[in-house]
């Protein structure tokens, strides 16, 4: 029900383009589960279901929080967990091996309470945050807009630039609503073109 086989004429228009190895266009030609897709959160929840119980039953040993996002794991906790920080690499290497999974070693990282700790491009230390700096870009981008006006800060051509800036303001806000007040203030100043 959640599957989907790409048709035949946006394959070749993908190959003509050179978009398509002969593998790929095979592989989109056969049922798969497309990416994006509204089930995609629902569907990755439930494969993961087992993981996620075995990773919370870890965590509660350790005295620890684990949280998921898609595929991002996160065991969060007091400092003692950073001592140890190796073997529960490898405890939760063994449960996800044995749930189907396979952890990337190269992006496993032990962060402490004195850095910005960082979940899927989210600060996460004592409340969720957006990293200072894409705060600061943002805040510069509003600010400019206000005193040059939008259009010429639209260096990347989106198509609804207000949208585009009314949705990041509204991402911040979610983060850290107090924090946002600023960035709030700033988009409510710009002029838009009639």
């Amino acid at each position: 029900m959640c599957t989907t086989s790409t048709p035949e004429p946006v394959l070749q228009r993908l190959s003509e383009a050179g978009g398509l190895s002969w593998v790929q266009r095979q592989r989109l030609r056969d049922a798969h589960l497309p990416q994006g897709a509204p089930s995609s959160a629902a569907l990755a929840n439930l494969c993961a279901f087992r993981l996620d119980l075995r990773l919370q039953g870890l965590a509660d040993i350790l005295g620890a929080r684990y949280s998921r996002y898609a595929d991002d794991l996160v065991l969060s906790g007091p400092a003692h967990l950073r001592r140890a920080a190796s073997r529960i690499e490898a405890w939760v290497g063994r449960i996800a091996l044995d749930e189907g999974f396979a952890l990337n070693h190269r992006k496993t990282r032990c962060l402490s309470a004195g850095r910005p700790q960082t979940v899927c491009h989210i600060v996460v230390n004592e409340r969720p945050n957006l990293p200072r700096a894409d705060f600061d870009r943002l805040k510069a981008i509003l600010h400019r807009c206000v005193q040059d006006g939008p259009a010429a800060q639209n260096r990347e051509g989106h198509a609804d630039w207000r949208a585009h800036l009314q949705g990041r303001v509204a991402w911040a806000a979610q983060l850290n609503p107090q924090k946002a007040l600023r960035l709030q203030r700033l988009l409510a100043q710009i002029v838009w073109p009639a």
